[in-house]
């Protein structure tokens, strides 16, 4: 049910959650989807966000976060190879990019394994490995991951009220041309890791989490913003936007597996990303 609930809330399309059969007309859309991707060169931008829950203020990991990022947009890359799709450019700008400022301001922020953590001040929280992006691009990108935020709060608000779920992103022409410009593409796959870590302290004080999905909410009236993060566990979500048009074609989420939150031994995966917008045949 929480999975199902995600996919309403994120304005996933149908044939992009797992607990929906699709239609034969959606299966069509699916390989004109397809067929549009393979004609092209697309680009992969990644966001990771991996929290550890504390008693008292909780923490970004910045160092798993960019690792998780960077090795899931790997993933992802050789999955669309394999279907056929070339990815000309992969960037990974920020860390926790999706989450609007005020949330990412309630957590302190360790850079890296050998750095203390601190009270974050600045926002975004960059990905120093992307330190060529220019001061406009940067914002353009942030624009991009934010304009998800608002699109969920208004599907929720839609799906509530019983009317139309519109994939429509709230981005400036301004902003398109520069993303376009960055990544030499039209379309994009906008892909976001998130996960929680509880502390043994905060799983006690909770009665212990069950895994699922939470609704963080900043803001209030028309100005709500909203991210969704597991409440333990981690959780990935993948977009295709249509630059041009400013919508968003197909999207789909899953449990994302492996060791992110690991030193030493830091793994991440995740299987059939793509599918069912490429389906998989069982062998």
């Amino acid at each position: 049910m929480k999975k199902l609930a995600l996919c309403f809330a994120i304005s996933l399309s149908i044939t992009g959650c797992a607990t929906t059969k699709i239609s034969p007309e959606d299966r069509n859309k699916l390989n004109q989807t397809q067929t549009l991707l393979k004609a092209t060169d697309v680009a992969l931008i990644a966001d990771g966000c991996l929290v550890r829950s504390e008693l008292g203020t909780s923490l970004i990991e910045g160092e798993q976060s960019r690792l998780t990022a960077q090795k899931f947009a790997e993933l992802l890359s050789s999955q669309l190879n394999e279907q056929g799709v070339k990815v000309n450019n992969k960037l990974m700008p920020f860390v926790c990019g999706f989450m609007p400022e005020a949330q990412v301001k309630k957590y302190d922020y360790r850079l890296d394994n050998e750095t203390k953590r601190a009270e974050i001040t600045n926002y975004p929280l960059m990905n120093m490995e992307n330190k060529s992006l220019s001061e406009q691009q940067q914002q353009a990108l942030l624009n991009l991951n934010q304009s998800f935020n608002k699109q969920a709060a208004l599907a929720l608000k839609n799906v509530k009220e019983k009317k139309p779920v519109s994939n429509l992103l709230e981005l400036s022409d301004q902003d398109v041309l520069v993303i376009k410009d960055l990544t030499q593409s039209n379309y994009a796959f906008i892909a976001s890791v998130t996960g929680t870590d509880a502390s043994f302290g905060k799983k006690f004080a909770a009665g212990a989490l069950s895994v699922g999905v939470s609704l963080a909410t900043v803001g209030a009236g028309a100005g709500l913003a909203t991210v969704y993060i597991p409440q333990e566990g981690q959780q990935y979500i993948v977009h295709i936007v249509d630059l041009n048009a400013k919508e968003v074609m197909w999207s789909k989420g899953g449990m994302l597996m492996g060791k992110p939150y690991s030193k030493k031994n830091h793994s991440v995966e995740a299987k059939e990303i793509l599918n069912p917008l490429f389906e998989v045949v069982s062998k």
